[in-house]
């Protein structure tokens, strides 16, 4: 019997999951990972003697709806350095707010689906 890799039942969301920087210059980037939903987009901010500072805006927020379709108010927003840093920091705070949203619906993780985590299992 071939054993299950940790990849394939985690719920994690992983640096693999989001597109490259290069892609967030250009473009806003939506995604969805076990009924969380998340917006990724570049902003500049006016920094000190005229310079532009970037930074990563993160909005996440429940589902199902899409961005546009979703009530602000249930939206929370982060920002995070415009650098691979930053998004793996993002992969950090969606997880965060993935268990959240999880343990407020009582749903399990598709690693306690499978039988993992569970005493006795």
């Amino acid at each position: 019997m071939t054993a299950i890799k940790d990849e394939y039942i985690s719920d994690d969301i992983v640096r693999s999951d989001l597109l490259p920087i290069s892609f967030l210059e250009k473009s806003a980037y939506t995604g969805a990972k076990g009924g969380l939903r998340f917006r990724l987009e570049k902003v500049s901010l006016e920094a000190e003697e005229g310079k532009q500072t970037k930074l990563i805006r993160c909005i996440s927020w429940p589902g199902p709806f899409s961005y546009e379709h979703t009530d602000s108010s249930l939206m929370e927003e982060e920002r995070f350095p415009f650098s691979e840093e930053g998004l793996h920091e993002i992969c950090d705070h969606l997880n965060k707010r993935l268990t959240i949203l999880r343990s407020e619906a009582g749903t399990p993780s598709a690693g306690e689906e499978a039988g993992f985590g569970r005493k006795g299992a």
